[in-house]
This record gives C-alpha cells, sequence and structure tokens, in this order.
C-alpha cells in the first residue's frame, strides 16, 4: 500500500521503474505529479455537481424518461465524438493541447453556460438547455479521449502503471470524499436555483485548475506528419482482433447492465427513502471512501496477478450491488451497498484501463480506443432509456433488480468467453517473471 500511495508524486522509484516512457527520463517525475494533479481537480470538478445532477433535472420538473435522456445524451455525446477524436488524435501535431483546448476550455465552458442556464431560465428551458449542455461537454471531453490515453501511455513507464494509476484514482477519491458532502450542504443552505448556480460556478474553476496542470505536462516528440497521415486503419480490424472484440464485448455487457439502474439510485434515495442534499452527498462519500482504500490494496494486487484476475475477482459480487437496495428503507442502510459497490469498482476500473492498454495494439492505439469507449458508450445510452421506461412502469427497484441480472450475465462472459485472453496473459506473467529474474 505504501508503493502505491508514493506512486503518484513519483516518490521512492526506481530507475528501472521510470524506463519504457517516451520523455526523457528527467521528465518522468514531473509528468507523473501533474498528471496525478490533473486527476485531483478534475475529480474536483465533478465532485461538486455530477452526484446532484439528477437531482437538479428533478428540481427542473424532469420524470424518470428525462433522467434517462440525461444519462443518455451524455453517452450520446461520447459515442458520435470518439472516432472523430481518434482521428483528430492521429493527425494533431500536439496531444497535450488537443486536450487542453477541447475539453480543458471549451467543455468546461459548458459548466458555466449551465450555470447561466439554471440562473436565468426556468422549467423545461432551464432541464433542456443543461441536458444540451452537459451533452456537448461529453463530446468535448471524449473527443479528446484518444488523444489522452494514447499521450498517458506514451508519458507512464510501462512498470509503474499499475501503482501509478492506483494511486492516481487515490487521488481522485480523496477529492470526491471531501468535496462531495459539500457540494449536498452547499445546495441545502442555498436551495433552488442558487445553490446549483454557485456549485457549477465552482465546479467550472476547479476544472480550470485542472486544464492549467495539464497544459504544463511534457509531451514526446510525434512522428513526421507524413509518416503519420500513411497510416491507414479499419475499424473492422478490430472486429477480426478476437481478444480485444472478446473485451469490448463483455465491458459493453457491464456497463449496459449497470447504466439501466445507475441514474436512478440518488433520485430514489431523495424521493422515496427522503434524503437531503447532505446525506445524499455524505453517502455518496462512502463509495468515494471505500473506493480510496480499494485502490491502495488493488495497485499491489494487481502488480501480483494480473489486470484479468482482478477483473473477474470484483465481477463475483458486482451482480449484488443493486439487489442490496431491493430492501433499503432507511437512507443511513445505504451506506453498505455505496461502501461494498465503492471497493469493488475501484478494482474494475483499475483492471479493465489496464487490460485496455494490454489488448490494444501501439501503433493503432488511439482508434483501439476510440472503439472501445463507442461500444461502451454506445450502451451508456441505451440503457438509461429502457431504465427510466421501467422506473415509469414498474418502480426503481425493479430496475435496480434488473441491473443485477444483467451483471451476472457480463460475469460469465469476463469468465469463460475470456478464457483464452486469460491463458495468454498468464504466460505472458510468467515470461516477464523469467526475464526479471534473469
Amino acid at each position: 500500500m505504501t508503493g502505491v500511495a508514493a506512486a503518484g508524486l513519483a516518490l521512492n522509484q526506481r530507475e528501472e521503474d521510470l524506463e519504457g516512457a517516451r520523455i526523457e527520463p528527467k521528465q518522468v517525475p514531473s509528468a507523473l505529479r501533474l498528471f496525478w494533479a490533473d486527476g485531483l481537480f478534475a475529480a474536483a470538478q465533478d465532485a461538486f455537481i455530477l452526484a446532484y445532477l439528477p437531482l437538479l433535472a428533478t428540481e427542473l420538473g424532469a420524470g424518470g424518461a428525462e433522467i434517462g435522456l440525461l444519462a443518455s445524451s451524455q453517452s450520446l455525446g461520447g459515442v458520435l465524438a470518439l472516432y472523430p477524436g481518434a482521428m483528430a488524435a492521429r493527425h494533431a501535431r500536439s496531444r497535450r493541447w488537443l486536450v487542453v483546448l477541447f475539453a480543458g476550455l471549451l467543455g468546461r465552458f459548458a459548466l458555466l453556460a449551465s450555470a447561466f442556464a439554471v440562473a436565468l431560465a426556468s422549467g423545461n428551458t432551464a432541464l433542456y438547455l443543461v441536458i444540451g449542455l452537459f451533452a456537448l461537454r461529453a463530446f468535448l471531453g471524449n473527443f479528446t479521449l484518444p488523444a489522452w490515453t494514447s499521450l498517458a501511455a506514451d508519458i507512464i513507464p510501462p512498470g509503474a502503471r499499475s501503482r501509478y494509476f492506483a494511486s492516481r484514482n487515490v487521488a481522485i477519491n480523496l477529492a470526491t470524499l471531501a468535496i462531495t458532502p459539500l457540494g449536498g450542504l452547499l445546495l441545502d443552505w442555498l436551495g433552488m436555483p442558487g445553490g446549483y448556480v454557485v456549485a457549477l460556478g465552482v465546479s467550472f474553476g476547479l476544472g480550470m485548475c485542472a486544464t492549467f496542470v495539464y497544459s504544463r505536462l511534457p509531451e514526446p516528440p510525434r512522428a513526421p506528419a507524413a509518416e503519420r497521415a500513411g497510416k491507414r486503419f479499419r475499424p473492422l480490424a478490430a472486429a477480426r482482433d478476437r481478444h480485444f472484440r472478446t473485451f469490448l464485448a463483455a465491458t459493453f455487457v457491464l456497463q449496459f447492465a449497470t447504466m439501466i439502474a445507475g441514474p436512478f439510485f440518488n433520485v430514489y434515495l431523495k424521493n422515496d427513502l427522503g434524503a437531503s442534499n447532505f446525506e445524499v452527498g455524505l453517502l455518496s462519500t462512502a463509495a468515494a471512501f471505500a473506493g480510496m482504500i480499494g485502490q491502495l490494496y488493488f495497485g499491489d494486487v494487481m502488480a501480483r496477478r494480473g489486470a484479468l484476475w482482478l477483473t473477474r475477482a470484483a465481477l463475483v459480487t458486482m451482480p449484488v450491488l443493486p439487489l442490496m437496495w431491493l430492501g433499503i428503507s432507511n437512507p443511513w442502510l445505504v451506506l453498505a451497498p455505496n461502501m461494498l459497490g465503492g471497493f469493488i469498482w475501484s478494482a474494475f476500473n483499475l483492471a479493465n484501463f489496464q487490460l485496455l492498454l494490454e489488448v490494444t495494439h501501439e501503433e493503432n492505439r488511439e482508434e483501439f480506443v476510440a472503439i472501445f469507449h463507442t461500444g461502451v458508450f454506445f450502451a451508456l445510452f441505451l440503457a438509461p432509456f429502457l431504465g427510466g421506461v421501467v422506473v415509469d412502469t414498474m418502480g426503481y427497484k425493479a430496475a435496480f433488480a434488473l441491473s443485477g441480472g444483467g451483471r451476472v450475465v457480463a460475469a460469465v462472459m469476463f469468465f469463460v468467453a475470456m478464457r483464452e485472453p486469460a491463458k495468454e496473459a498468464a504466460r505472458g506473467m510468467i515470461l516477464r517473471r523469467a526475464e526479471t529474474e534473469a
């Protein structure tokens, strides 16, 4: 755990841990710290508003269908953005400035525009302006995701990734833990619309801090433009890659099942269980706290056992999480599924990103990442519509039960369909250990 905690700030790094990055060795520690700080400020930005976004929608008159639309429209933004973003990342002279311009500036100004929409409009006008602006923000953020992932792979040494990303995720969870309850207190104190206007403004300010930090990252020199333009990638190549195809399908099913219920947990907590905004925020931080502990623990586990093993271990418990909500009658009982969920999802998210880097090819990583996230966001786009219909017709608990059943299917896929990739991963670990010992 100590090694994970120190990795993000590049403390006590061995020389061999810094090998493999595509920037100068002397730049690596600074790059690791800057990338870590970017995650901290970006998480603080989201913590101030994202947990309360469905509650804002209900304050503006949204029902289950509109809450589903709020979630789905953001996923649609991701679907539409990723492949053009991969092409932009391939041809951009600087991936760093591509991220800064589209996600860091334009995307974050959408937060500020949302604050003005809530302040100056009301009812359906404000509701659909907020939905549209957050969809635009999602488009701009995901347009840069291939460039972000590719640059991260270049500046973070392969040997340090497991513990480093665990440490960075600890920082993200710390920000969520500290700031989410403050957002709830602010909303309870200032009410509607003032509380949401201020929360969106503070979120914008924290996001601009992340933009400034990211803009200082070192970036390795790009290959000549003619060489980059000469590379061609056909989307069907991903379909022919069996390991990538299987990984994408299993992740698609899990995310689809999760988002059938995902947008409605906090709405159910407030509307049916009677929680205040502050209680919603405080209970959300339970997941962040458990996730922080999970990152400290699972970073070392993944370094020893591998990403696929950790994915499977998480999926054993994941289907139980939405089912735990079926018997809850008091807001504070939500602590149990939230803490267990934060712990388990920290393992899955850490392993899933590492698996993505393992199953994608370096020469076409931007495009493979775009296709992967397009598939995932397509699941996130479709599922809230189904969840909204289920909530409006059969209630919240039916959506929770359906989500649990879908997660069982995803778990079976990761255990059965990825059996061969697991064997190859195990052989790779044995070879790496043998090379290290030699």
